[in-house]
């Protein structure tokens, strides 16, 4: 029987039954791809490994990928995902390589459960509104997103000195 290698995300899966029987992967990487991700994506059911990194991609993660239930590595890394995750991806798993990094992706990360436990920091990297387990930001009901009115108040107070300041030297 032939064995076939699969390397995604450095990690190599070796297969040795009929390749199209056994694994799947899809690669869209680095196509410059622009627009949401279409639904149909997640009704790939026999998927192993989707990389739709480096392309344009917006809107927000399809909810649809949570049918991709054997799915080792899913790779969204640089494209312009925004809004939360959806939180049914916990379902997938069998997910070893997640990867969301440079997005522009907000509010808690979905439970920290099964699969997303083994995830760590690096996976979320450069969404800086994303919060919760395994990133050092908690979820704060309470928190807003713009400035707080001390810090206003402060940036005034330090905007009329430096102009008084200006005036006096002048």
């Amino acid at each position: 029987m032939e064995t076939i290698v699969f390397t995604t995300k450095e990690r190599s899966y070796s297969y040795q039954e009929k390749p199209l029987n056994s694994m799947f992967g899809v690669d869209l990487c680095c196509n410059k791809f622009t627009g949401e991700t279409p639904l149909q994506i997640g009704y790939l059911f026999r998927i192993r490994a989707l990389n739709l990194s480096h392309d344009n991609l917006k809107g927000s993660i399809p909810p649809t990928f949570s049918n991709l239930k054997q799915i080792k590595s899913l790779d969204l890394y640089k494209n312009k995902f925004n809004g939360k995750i959806p939180p049914q991806l916990v379902e997938l798993i069998a997910l070893a390589v997640f990867s969301v990094v440079y997005n522009n992706l907000s509010d808690k990360i979905p439970e920290w459960t099964a699969q997303f436990t083994t995830l760590n920091e690096s996976s979320y990297k450069g969404n800086l509104l994303l919060c919760g387990l395994p990133l050092p930001r908690s979820c704060n009901e309470n928190r807003s997103l713009s400035s707080k009115p001390e810090d206003d108040d402060n940036c005034f107070v330090a905007w009329a000195v430096s102009t008084a300041l200006l005036h006096y030297l002048m």
